[in-house]
């Protein structure tokens, strides 16, 4: 075991060497640490707890340390240790002893540690031995690298020269430093740079007050001190609660000054200066605390303010708490203050303005009151018993709240009025203010004309229907200014006035602008209407030329189209552009023509210009020029604008070919309507004299009959009015006398004879016998002469009868030519009518009888072309007819267009030898023919029944009954919907609305039975519409509901039987009215029979219209065929087939 022995000696050596390196690294780490914690220990002085930790961590360390050397000792020993392992210091014996071989002296371990019965002993212990004594030879300490252990002593030797130098130079404060270190349980304070020191000392101030504190340093001057104040009491409010902090830099003298705030209670105060840096030990530097003590003035703890409006504001009283700095109020506004104090008080007082009021007190608490009257401030003064105030009372500001005057907005009626016939004026007030109302009231004065000289009559009246209570009501009612005897050329100048009930300043008032009235004279009035006629005239040919031009124009640019081959020039693109933009405004011109019409009829009802008959035949006009656009006339346009950006020439000519025929047919149409309007111009002109004159004669009648009266009353200003009155009077017959001759000329195109007797009548002796007798009245009645002024008043009146028969009889053979005229000319056309049936009737028989390969076809092909030709010269005077009268309805054009269509029809078939479809279509246009005489025959019954040349004269009267009955009930519906009523009127108007709208509905059935009867077919589309509507608003009303809904209903009634009254032909009623192309076809059940759709559903008219219409006729039959297409198209005539 000598080589073992020799490794436990190098172990030894190791383990030695290694324990005295360990010792020198632990006394570096130690002194290291003692410097370290020496020199923080002179900068941050720590605290002994501070101390203990550290002292308790080093104290750990080392015996961490210790517990480790000795657990590393106990694995060296039980061989577990790798650098002291035998194996690894026989490692490194054989690197140092045995360099060449290194693993040697391993290898003589191993040998000696295991015997090997396979092995020689001897040469194993020859080897052990020879390696043994090689090893002794060194030394175990030699085997031990040294090196390091001299580097650390070296470094051992500079860290403790490094401390004694730092210990010397910095003796005193690591000699302190150490001293506290040893002594760590004690507490050690850093030296202070300097000290603190309040001047003010202890202070004391009334509460609220402001007051000061000054700070002095000794020793080295801080930039700044901090000032803080700690209030001493506990408080539930934060302004005396809160810790109030300072800063403040030295002044001029060296001292710290603070200006402090109001202060309510007590607070303590210390002036500090805190460390800016982490080194520095002393953290901070704090004067002794001083305390600033406050003594406690009144204030207010609790204060409501309780504003009270004056009564007529109706206002509820508003509460206020003591944060409102501004209380408002209308004027006379009563301001009741009650408050509490925390102080007990001797007095209390309000000062308003530059006055003083007090207050009653009793213990803290006070109350007292004021008047708003004006705007101001006020504030809250109070006193406790050592007549300390509150301090800095806040003024409250008074506001007073504008009562802004009452606003009138005039929805009804315009500025400026002309008086119709009832003379009422329907007004639509809304009205608004912030309280209330007094009253409203309407002031007026008449003016009369300048001419009779008088003073205006002034006078003023109280709405009744003002309700004081509301602040926003709408009123709607009317004056009826019939009992002011107004006369023509009279001016009513009016004005509302409405007061407030703002009874502390005074009722405040709104006057609104002057509204005017004219009553006009039925001259004027014809005047203005004649007026607007020649307008409409003029815009009627001013239509008629452009239209012509324009459709010259697209002819020729149709022809350039033709003969264009590739694209259009730019100079034909933009004239194309312009004839669509000139056709546009073509249509929008003829808008206007009828928007004039419209406006011309709404005069003539709101004064009663027109007769019944006549106002209808102006309606039916305008209803005509309403739909004198033809429907696809816009499409036109469209394809064409398309057509032309597209540059598709084949469809940009047919559209030009179509607008060319749309505009030859709104030229066809304007020259028929501009004839019809010079016809109504002549039946008007009649209606005026007759209006004028019967006016005249009532108005003298009435002055006759005062001036009989005058004997019996002897009034003066009667007397005067009276000769006023007749002086007007002769200054309308006058005019009448002149009219007379311009009715003359309006006549004569139509009937030179009414022409004639109009000049008989002007130059009438009664017209001179009339002015003359009116002027004797009028001079007798200045002189005072009534009996002379009684006679000739009373012949005035009789010569004024005579002119008026001497005019009906004239009207009344104008009308009964005219009748008799159109009559003659309807009855020619229908036995022109009923006389082509008759052939069709024989032609039909023959052709019938004939076979299919008979040579007479082609006779009977002639023959039908005869037929035809003749039914194109009957329907040319239909179309001149037309543009006389509404007789040529489009039931007759339907029918004899369905005629023509089957002639057509029939000679296609005669030609390929068709018979028995011949023969069927010889059956249609035979029952066309029919429909159309009956047709006519009803018109000639209707004109002579009337003793006019129009229609519906007996419907439209009917229907104006029903639409008054109907009228009445909206109205009631109306009053209904105000809902300021008791359930059981409301029950009641329900009741009558209900009966009333029952009676309308059985006079409208009544009405229909009695159309279809007739075989009158216009007019049935709405009243169908008409009974729906009935309907619904009967059962609403018998479920006692009246809302939105049935209001328009019955509006939408009424709407509709006006529009009854003057359309021709009715669209019907919503989509119930549309009509849809059959799929089947028609047959027809004998040759005689009628089907029950005349043969007549969409698609087959439109391709007989086709058809027609390349068939070669004249242009007028053309425009005549388009103008009725669309009625026929939609119109079903239910007859029995035979």
């Amino acid at each position: 075991m000598k080589i073992q022995k020799y490794l436990k000696s190098v172990r030894n050596e190791k383990i030695k060497i290694d324990l005295i390196s360990i010792s020198f690294l632990i006394l570096i780490a130690f002194v290291g640490f003692m410097i370290s914690l020496l020199i923080l220990e002179s900068i941050f002085y720590f605290s002994p707890i501070y101390k203990k930790l550290t002292l308790l961590v080093i104290l750990l360390i080392f015996l961490i340390i210790l517990i480790w050397l000795c657990f590393s000792y106990a694995n060296i020993n039980q061989n577990r240790h790798q650098n002291y392992s035998w194996r690894g210091l026989a490692s490194l014996i054989g690197k140092i002893i045995f360099p060449d071989n290194k693993d040697i002296a391993l290898n003589a371990y191993q040998i000696e540690k295991r015997s090997n019965k396979n092995q020689s002993p001897e040469l194993a212990d020859n080897f052990i031995n020879d390696i043994s004594k090689k090893i002794n030879n060194v030394k175990p300490s030699d085997i031990i690298n040294k090196k390091p252990l001299f580097n650390i002593k070296i470094i051992t030797l500079i860290v403790m020269l490094i401390a004694i130098i730092s210990f010397s130079t910095f003796w005193d404060q690591s000699s302190k430093a150490f001293y506290r270190w040893k002594n760590y349980n004690e507490k050690f304070f850093a030296p202070k740079p300097f000290s603190l020191h309040s001047l003010t000392k202890n202070q004391h101030i009334l509460g609220g007050e402001k007051t000061s504190v000054l700070i002095m340093s000794k020793g080295i001057k801080p930039d700044s001190v901090l000032l803080k104040l700690i209030p001493t009491q506990i408080t539930l409010n934060k302004r005396d609660s809160s810790i109030i902090n300072l800063k403040a830099g030295k002044n001029a003298s060296g001292f710290f000054e603070y200006e402090l705030p109001e202060l309510f209670q007590d607070y303590e105060y210390s002036a500090i200066v805190n460390a800016k840096y982490f080194y520095e030990a002393w953290e901070y530097v704090k004067s002794a605390p001083d305390t600033i003590f406050v003594t406690d003035r009144p204030k207010l703890e609790n204060f409501e303010i309780t504003i009270i409006p004056p009564p007529y504001s109706k206002l509820p009283s508003e509460n206020l708490n003591g944060s409102i700095a501004a209380i408002q109020g209308l004027k006379g506004s009563i301001v009741k203050i009650n408050l509490e104090s925390n102080k007990v008080l001797k007095s209390c007082f309000i000062k308003k303005n530059d006055s003083i009021n007090f207050f009653n007190t009793y213990q803290n608490k006070a109350n007292g009151s004021f008047i708003i009257n004006n705007d101001g401030n006020f504030s809250i003064h109070l006193v406790d018993p050592r007549d300390i105030t509150n301090r800095d009372p806040i003024p409250y500001r008074i506001n007073i709240l504008p009562d802004n005057n009452p606003i009138v907005r005039v929805i009804k009626p315009a500025p400026i009025i002309t008086l119709g016939n009832n003379q009422i004026i329907q007004f639509q007030l809304e009205i608004e203010d912030d309280y209330g109302f007094n009253n409203l009231q309407l002031a007026y004065e008449i003016i009369r004309p300048e001419y009779l000289n008088v003073e205006p009559y002034i006078a003023m009246f109280i709405i009744p229907e003002l309700n004081p209570d509301t602040i926003a009501q709408t009123i709607k009612t009317h004056w009826n200014l019939s009992d002011l005897m107004l006369m023509p050329d009279d001016e009513v100048h009016y004005h509302f006035e409405l007061t407030d009930n703002d009874n502390i300043s005074g009722p405040k008032k709104t006057i609104t602008k002057t509204f005017i009235a004219k009553v006009p004279s039925l001259s004027e009035l014809y005047e203005k209407l004649e007026n607007k006629e020649d307008d409409i005239k003029e815009q009627f040919s001013e239509s008629i030329d452009e239209l012509i031009t324009l459709k010259d124009q697209i002819d020729n640019m149709e022809l350039n189209v033709l003969k264009t081959e590739n694209d259009l020039n730019w100079e034909d693109k933009q004239k194309i552009n312009e004839m669509i933009n000139q056709a546009k405004n073509e249509l929008n011109k003829i808008q206007d023509i009828s928007n004039a019409m419209e406006t011309l009829m709404e005069q003539s009802e709101k004064h009663d210009l027109f007769l019944p008959d006549l106002a209808k035949k102006f309606e039916e006009l305008s209803n005509l020029i309403k739909n004198i656009i033809p429907e696809n006339l816009l499409e036109n346009l469209k394809e064409a604008q398309t057509s032309l950006e597209e540059m598709d020439l084949q469809s940009l000519q047919k559209a030009l070919e179509n607008m060319s025929n749309n505009m030859a047919e709104i030229e066809s149409e304007l020259n028929r309507y501009i004839d019809i309007f010079k016809r109504l111009q002549a039946e008007q002109k009649m209606d005026e004299l007759k209006n004028r004159l019967e006016k005249l004669i009532q108005q003298k009648d009435k002055l006759d009959r005062d001036i009989e009266n005058l004997e019996l009353s002897n009034n003066e200003s009667t007397e005067s009015r009276i000769w006023q009155e007749e002086l007007r009077g002769l200054e309308e017959l006058n005019s009448i006398n002149q009219d007379i001759e311009t009715a003359s000329k309006l006549i004569e195109p139509f009937s030179k004879k009414s022409s004639e007797n109009l000049e008989e009548l002007k130059n009438n002796s009664n017209f001179n016998m009339a002015s003359t007798n009116i002027e004797k009245t009028i001079s007798s009645l200045q002189n005072n002469d009534r009996k002379n002024a009684k006679s000739k008043s009373q012949a005035s009146l009789n010569n004024l009868q005579n002119i008026q028969n001497e005019l009906s009889k004239i009207q009344q053979e104008f009308q009964s030519e005219t009748v008799a005229e159109m009559a003659e000319k309807l009855e020619k056309i229908m036995r022109d009518i009923l006389f082509l049936s008759k052939n069709q009737e024989q032609l039909r028989l023959k052709t019938l009888s004939l076979s299919r390969n008979s040579s007479q076809l082609k006779e009977m092909a002639y023959k039908q072309q005869i037929i035809q030709d003749q039914l194109n010269q009957t329907i040319n005077q239909m179309v001149d007819l037309s543009k006389e009268t509404f007789s040529i309805t489009p039931q007759i054009g339907k029918s004899i267009g369905k005629a023509n269509n089957a002639i057509e029809q029939t000679k296609s078939d005669i030609t390929n030898r068709n018979i028995k479809s011949a023969g069927k279509n010889q059956d249609i246009a035979m029952e066309g023919l029919n429909s159309a005489a009956i047709n006519l025959f009803q018109s000639i019954q209707q004109m002579h029944s009337s003793g006019s040349a129009s229609g519906f004269e007996q419907f439209l009267k009917m229907m104006q009954q029903m639409a008054g009955q109907q009228q009445g009930l909206n109205q009631q519906g109306n009053n209904l919907g105000l809902g300021q009523m008791s359930s059981a009127a409301q029950q009641q108007i329900f009741q009558s609305m209900l009966q009333g709208q029952k009676n309308i509905q059985k006079s409208l059935q009544k009405l229909i039975k009695e159309i279809q009867q007739s075989g009158m077919q216009q007019g049935q589309g709405d009243l169908k519409g008409i009974s729906k509507d009935i309907k619904d608003v009967i059962s609403d009303l018998s479920k006692y509901r009246y809302d939105r809904r049935t209001k328009e209903k019955q509006r939408r009634i009424l709407s509709r039987m006006l529009d009854s009254q003057t359309s021709l032909s009715q669209r019907g009623y919503k989509d119930e009215r549309k009509s849809f192309s059959s799929e089947n076809s028609i047959k027809y059940s004998t040759p005689g029979g009628l089907p029950e759709n005349l043969g007549q559903r969409q698609s087959i008219a439109l391709d007989a219209l086709n058809r027609s219409l390349n068939a070669g006729y004249t242009r007028e039959y053309q425009t005549m065929i388009k103008r009725y297409f669309n009625a026929m198209s939609q119109l079903k005539i239910q007859n029995d087939i035979e």
